[in-house]
């Protein structure tokens, strides 16, 4: 992961959080902004929030579903081993984050604006980045199947290893760096994307 179009290694800036153990809840009277927090093994369920600001964050082995956050703010956020399932963050900013070793399903990041992120080893299939923009931002050993980035916005994006197969809005990533390996899963939807009709042999 330190190639990339950029020349800079995009590693995010870890959360800085005073506790040294993790806790299984989320703190009363924290449902919009979060901060100086480490969740460990915790379900936090059917939350709608407006503008919440999330900083300094470390959820491990989590349960996030049914959470919708507009014009959200996450600074320093760390996810790994969570499951992200029915989670839309839109019209916000994520920076400094690492996402690893995560499954999801219907999670959306529309209109955000993303730097300094890494998603690592994850489960991204279907995942909406619709006129998301990548700043700084690497996704490496990721499947990406059904991914949509249809007007996405691409500073410095890198992608390795990872499955593309029907990606959707191939044109979004224009001027991301991908593996040569990763090109046979994308032909058909560049094909498409460019109104080249695929016969069967």
């Amino acid at each position: 992961m330190t190639s990339t179009p950029c020349r800079k290694p995009h590693l995010p800036r870890a959360p800085q959080i005073t506790a040294t153990e993790p806790t299984g809840k989320l703190p009363p009277a924290s449902e919009e902004d979060v901060r100086d927090l480490w969740l460990r093994d915790a379900r936090v369920l059917g939350l709608e929030l407006d503008r919440p600001e999330l900083l300094d964050l470390r959820l491990t082995d989590c349960d996030l579903s049914g959470l919708v956050a507009t014009g959200f703010v996450a600074r320093r956020v760390e996810l790994s081993g969570t499951r992200i399932r029915g989670v839309t963050f839109v019209k916000g900013q994520y920076d400094d984050g690492l996402v690893a070793d995560c499954t999801t399903s219907e999670m959306s990041l529309r209109f955000s604006k993303l730097r300094h992120v890494v998603f690592r080893n994850c489960d991204l299939s279907g995942a909406d980045f619709y006129n998301t923009t990548f700043e700084h931002v690497t996704i490496d050993g990721c499947d990406l199947q059904r991914a949509t980035f249809d007007g996405a916005h691409v500073t410095c994006l890198s992608i390795t290893n990872c499955n593309l197969a029907a990606v959707r809005g191939i044109s979004g990533l224009r001027g991301a760096q991908l593996d040569v390996s990763d090109l046979p899963a994308m032909a058909p939807a560049m094909a498409s994307d460019a109104g080249i009709l695929i016969r069967d042999a």
